[in-house]
């Protein structure tokens, strides 16, 4: 955690502190934060950045050494009474915090607060604001870390060159969905790539479910063709495609194709002219640029998710900015630093389209860190 970069940025947004609270791992935006990833904490924990002035870490008695050297105060509890003394003395003074929370629940990624805790935290008489943009500057990537994702999308297109190769040779007897994904997998393993699920293969009506779960279905004539796949280095971020092929299909799914790669396209473009006019695009912002364009076709009834997702460390659907005014109204700026995805799609059965790629948004610019499909592969 980069104290002087959250109380500049507590400062900037005019709030008195930044409390990251957490109980057995309920707040995985502060562990995230903190580094306390993978550390056995089974009691609660506050650890309060003032905007100005030292930190102040409260924790169990128990488990002093289950932290890393946070800097600051150290205050240490072991009943409720200390825990509460604790908040009422170095919290509640300020009278407004930042906390993981979002109102009405409305970012679901944000709201890692219970209401009981609100609640406490209300009753001491301070207003609890979200931390959304706040967190958002411990969100961004490094240069090593945009270098990282590159390696990753380069093991994801030698993972679909190989995978349509081996569709494409197998077309007398076409391989499961299952072997498929295997052979993905075994790109991925020979390059040292990890993901947090194996990739999905989907082909014909099972690619109108956007989650299928991989199975011996067998690709047939007409058939479309899903590939998405993730990986990441170990420690690095994910990169994440959606691949589209057919065997021979139809007219109505290449229409379909076409709207979805315009969509798509139509919402790199907003980020782009967003950044040319010097302002920082919103989340929902560019799901409403991709959407427009699929409802103007007449298939915005078989929209069924999100435009894109902020790429993470930890999974590959992250916690920062989502591309999204469907599942959430998600009014959390783009910000130069941030990894995301561009993944419009429709599910009109018995086929669907989706087309995905990953943008790295610099101070100048976003930049497409995948291949940019242009035409469904011709299987």
């Amino acid at each position: 955690m980069d104290i002087a970069k959250a109380q500049q940025a507590l400062q900037e947004a005019r709030i008195p502190g930044w409390l990251l609270y957490s109980f057995q791992g309920s707040n995985v935006l502060a562990l995230e934060a903190l580094g306390l990833r993978g550390r056995m904490l089974s009691r609660r924990f506050a650890y309060l950045i003032p905007a100005q002035g030292e930190p102040v870490l409260i924790v169990h008695a128990i488990e002093k050494t289950s932290f890393p050297d946070l800097p600051g105060q150290w205050v240490v509890f072991s009943s409720w009474e200390q825990f509460s003394r604790a908040l009422q003395t170095h919290v509640a003074p300020l009278g407004r915090i930042a906390m993981e929370y979002h109102p009405g629940g409305g970012i679901p990624y944000l709201s890692r607060i219970d209401a009981g805790t609100l609640e406490l935290l209300r009753g001491m008489g301070l207003e609890v604001v979200s931390s959304a943009e706040i967190l958002l500057q411990f969100q961004t990537w490094t240069p090593a870390d945009l270098a990282s994702h590159k390696r990753a999308a380069a093991g994801i297109a030698a993972a679909l060159e190989h995978a349509l190769g081996f569709v494409r040779a197998r077309l007398d007897q076409p391989p499961s969905e299952l072997e498929v994904q295997a052979e993905i997998s075994k790109v991925f393993e020979a390059k040292g790539l990890v993901f947090d699920h194996p990739p999905m293969v989907a082909y014909g009506p099972n690619a109108a479910n956007p989650h299928h779960t991989v199975g011996e279905s067998r690709l047939e004539r007409g058939q479309v063709l899903l590939i998405d796949l993730w990986c990441k280095e170990p420690e690095g971020p994910y990169a994440d495609v959606t691949w589209m092929a057919g065997w021979e299909v139809s007219d109505e799914v290449h229409k379909a194709w076409s709207v979805v790669r315009e969509a798509r396209d139509s919402a790199l473009e907003f980020c782009r002219q967003a950044q040319t006019q010097k302002r920082q695009p919103k989340g929902f912002e560019l799901d409403r640029a991709a959407r427009e364009v699929i409802e103007q076709a007449g298939l915005g009834a078989h929209i069924l998710h999100r435009t894109g997702h902020h790429l993470g460390f930890s999974a590959t659907h992250g916690n920062g900015t989502h591309l999204d005014d469907l599942e959430t109204h998600d009014t959390r700026p783009l910000i130069p630093g941030l990894g995301f995805t561009i993944e419009p799609g429709v599910y009109p059965g018995p086929f669907g389209i989706r087309s995905e790629i990953n943008v790295y948004l610099h101070a100048s610019g976003p930049e497409v860190t995948t291949a940019i499909q242009t035409e469904m592969e011709r299987l």
